[in-house]
């Protein structure tokens, strides 16, 4: 038999939390999937997209075959692109969320900061308790202990894809978390909004010892104003 203590203390059991709610996406990008449970880490842009014309809209831009996905999902349709980098549309440094997260399940944060405050509304500026360092940031966070990087970055896709609608990328990378500041400030220099090159970019180089050293990492690199670009196209 369980524990009864709500039966005795009703005002002592935990309440429900509100589902944790995003904007509504068009599509999603994905460096990676799940291949029998584990991460597999992809060299070209995996995409979920919320409907047929928007999955065909993007292999007809990326390359790849739409096919769906799961239909009691939002984004029902996938496209296994055959593009390593695409350009996009960013609306300004705004259109990058900057942030820290743990969850304890799909849709339930439970930790939530910039790195040095709190973001949780329960305790919203207090200290995060994160330790100082870069270092001891990523092996907490490898232990499951402590949060990781969920930079979401909200963006079209330029060109004949700008009318797709709004997608979405939630950056988990320490490498990029490590340069988004770079962007965002490259991104000020923008009067209005920016074109961009994202990318999974791969890096190989050879270790003192002889060890191949080789992994990809996202990157995204501002090109200039989206309205020069189609200015000059024109």
């Amino acid at each position: 038999m369980g524990l009864r203590i709500f039966e005795t203390d009703p005002d002592a059991k935990p309440q429900e939390r509100e589902e944790y709610k995003r904007p509504e996406y068009a599509f999603q990008f994905r460096t990676g999937m799940q291949v029998n449970k584990k991460p597999v880490s992809l060299a070209k842009w995996r995409v979920l997209a919320a409907g047929q014309d928007t999955a065909n809209g993007i292999a007809e831009l990326m390359g790849g075959e739409a096919r769906e996905f799961d239909a009691t999902k939002e984004h029902d349709w996938v496209i296994m692109t055959d593009s390593e980098s695409v350009e996009i549309v960013l609306s300004g440094a705004d259109a990058i969320e900057e942030k820290l997260i743990q969850w304890a399940g799909p849709g339930l944060p439970i930790h939530e900061c910039d790195g040095v405050y709190s973001l949780m509304q329960d305790d919203l500026g207090e200290l995060c308790g994160c330790p100082a360092t870069l270092k001891e940031r990523k092996e907490k966070h490898r232990k499951k202990k402590g949060p990781g990087p969920g930079i979401v970055v909200t963006f079209r896709l330029a060109g004949l894809g700008y009318e797709l609608g709004v997608g979405r990328w939630i950056a988990t990378s320490w490498l990029f978390a490590e340069v988004v500041h770079e962007v965002k400030e490259a991104l000020d220099q923008i009067n209005g909004e920016a074109l961009c090159r994202l990318e999974i970019e791969k890096v190989e180089y050879t270790k003192d010892d002889g060890e191949l050293v080789s992994f990809k990492k996202p990157v995204i690199t501002v090109l200039g104003s989206y309205a020069d670009a189609v200015a000059e196209e024109r």
